[in-house]
């Protein structure tokens, strides 16, 4: 919303969103749009400006009004400054994706995880989601179902998610890492589960990948 934030939602600031993300005249912002010129959508008729608003200034009362009108009773308190497409890390993060990807293709669910954990990406076609903390472990938990993941079960250590397509040399090294990750990391061996979707879990002794042995690419 224009003028609600003092650095990054200033007039002269807004159009550097559009121009950096590549969305150019795609980008359209419903909440302060008639305090805008009209981007494509509205002069293309994919949406009717008139049943937009003309919201701006620090206030969310506006917004807030909206919601209750709209039925939304139950929603977090209004905070500023947590737009994750303004932090560095987290566009690299989301830009390696729609690479990885081949498109700038994406749901919900990556959205969530490219928050959570440490991304470690060995090969283009696959990364690893590491939890950095029992916070994060538990919110990966959510997702085991979706994906291969990994936990040391001979130390205490983190939860990891293969995104990608594996096979067994690619697991060895992701349980290199896992390993690394661990309470196990100056271990000489350490074991770690290893459990595909719909799968019985197994498990695997494997040697602690030494923190100078990841290189600093991989780490997205």
């Amino acid at each position: 919303v224009i003028g609600q934030r003092p650095k990054s939602q200033r007039a002269d600031t807004l159009p550097v969103v559009a121009q950096e993300s590549g969305a150019d005249d795609l980008l359209l912002r419903p909440l302060c749009a008639k305090n805008l010129p009209p981007t494509r959508p509205e002069r293309e008729g994919w949406v009717d400006r008139e049943r937009l608003y003309d919201f701006s200034g620090r206030t969310r009362k506006p917004q807030m009004a909206l919601a209750r009108r709209f039925g939304f009773e139950d929603y977090a308190q209004p905070a500023g400054g947590c737009c994750f497409l303004t932090d560095r890390q987290y566009s690299a993060k989301l830009a390696d994706l729609w690479q990885a990807r081949g498109e700038r293709r994406y749901d919900l669910d990556d959205i969530m995880l490219l928050k959570v954990g440490r991304h470690i990406r060995p090969a283009p076609h696959y990364k690893l989601i590491v939890g950095r903390e029992e916070g994060e472990n538990r919110f990966l938990e959510g997702y085991r179902k979706q994906f291969v993941h990994l936990r040391t079960t001979s130390h205490p250590g983190p939860l990891v998610l293969i995104d990608g397509v594996v096979g067994e040399t690619e697991l060895e090294l992701a349980a290199r890492i896992t390993a690394r990750y661990s309470q196990g990391r100056s271990a000489e061996r350490v074991t770690v589960e290893i459990t595909r979707p719909g799968e019985a879990p197994s498990e695997i002794e494997v040697a602690p990948m030494p923190p100078g042995d990841i290189p600093e690419e991989w780490h997205l």
